[in-house]
């Protein structure tokens, strides 16, 4: 493939990762300074703009690169924009190539900081002394000054508004949030910084640490496929993990199928290992899941376990509530065909045979957590 001509830049090289602090805690901002307030829409044309009003200098075509890497972007709509605002197709492709080696830059940069600082799995105890006391009651009632409490954080959405937020609460010891939730992981902040370099901190404020309760999946796929062309993407990607429908339709899980896999949703980011699992639920009550969705794959470029499930996570939402609004519309239009007197005596057998489907969902899932 023939290489843009960018003055004063190569080829992208894998060692040219951008500054990421490594420490968990970070200083404060300066009293009075605001949190740089990073607007990935605005950035994004204007900085290709400048990269080709520049005649593609090095440093403007990095700081384009970045930013629709940090965009959630894919290379298919980098080359598109890069056709858009006048460069040559063969350009254009090797932009989006250059775009693929930022991507590894950056996200590999960003999971060995996770696996570095925020994996459970090194020895940290912290998180092992606060999980302990959560387990044991008599090793709560020894509980000394010593011992730090943790945020911990639950993950929910309005499957209404496909909206995706981090619910948190102080604790002084774990308590698992769901049955076959017994495991515990840290989670990081990402921050940009005023110059746009991205950098993990801890989730909380003030270096306060977080942490979020997971499960292990026993069902595994046979093999994760490999080399998988999706829309959107003109370079083949790797299957990392899955999305499954929680027992009952009470919400989703996301999977695992690599170790080390980091993970980012909206500004926060934590690894899972292998058949790991992390649940969401959602706000509305009378809002479930519909049995008839089975699994959502996950993807990631070649070489990079790290994946930014933001998007991904959003759009299921809205075809979930789909799915819940049509068959709401259709057990309504089978409901007003029905005779009442036949409705109330179905109904009337279906009541209990409910209840028992649902406790029968709940014992398998206590089963599998145990």
């Amino acid at each position: 493939m023939k290489l843009m001509k960018i003055k004063g830049m190569g080829p992208l090289e894998i060692y040219e990762a951008f500054p990421i602090g490594h420490g968990r805690k970070v200083e404060k901002p300066e009293k009075g300074k605001a949190v740089h307030e990073w607007q990935p829409e605005a950035e994004l044309e204007e900085a290709l703009s400048l990269a080709v009003r520049s005649g593609l200098m090095a440093e403007e075509v990095r700081k384009f690169l970045r930013v629709a890497v940090l965009s959630n972007l894919m290379d298919y709509h980098v080359h598109s924009l890069a056709v858009k605002s006048g460069l040559k197709d063969e350009d254009a492709v090797s932009l989006a190539s250059n775009f693929l080696t930022m991507y590894r830059i950056v996200f590999r940069a960003l999971n060995a900081q996770l696996l570095g600082s925020f994996d459970r799995r090194r020895f940290d105890p912290e998180l092992c002394q606060w999980k302990r006391f959560g387990r044991f009651f008599t090793e709560r009632k020894k509980k000394g000054p010593e011992g730090i409490p943790f945020l911990l954080f639950k993950i929910k959405a309005s499957a209404k508004n496909a909206k995706v937020t981090w619910w948190r609460k102080e604790y002084a010891h774990f308590p698992p949030e769901r049955a076959g939730y017994t495991g515990v992981l840290r989670v990081a902040r990402f921050v940009v910084d005023r110059d746009g370099s991205p950098r993990l901190e801890e989730a909380g404020e003030d270096g306060h640490p977080g942490a979020l309760s997971h499960g292990e999946d026993r069902y595994m796929s046979p093999a994760r496929r490999v080399g998988v062309l999706k829309d959107g993407w003109l370079s083949p990607l790797d299957e990392v993990a899955v999305v499954r429908r929680l027992p009952g339709g009470e919400g989703i899980y996301i999977m695992s199928y690599v170790d080390g896999l980091g993970v980012k949703l909206g500004e926060f980011l934590f690894v899972l290992h292998m058949a790991w699992t992390v649940a969401l639920s959602f706000t509305e009550q009378a809002f479930y899941v519909s049995s008839e969705f089975t699994e959502e794959t996950l993807y990631a470029v070649p070489g990079v376990h790290f994946v930014d499930i933001t998007v991904p996570v959003e759009n299921l939402i809205k075809e979930l509530y789909q799915m819940y609004e049509q068959e709401e519309e259709d057990k309504k239009t089978m409901l007003e065909k029905q005779d009442p007197v036949e409705m109330m005596c179905q109904q009337a057998e279906l009541g209990p045979k409910i209840g028992e489907r649902r406790e029968e969902e709940r014992g398998c899932a206590e089963e599998k957590g145990t």
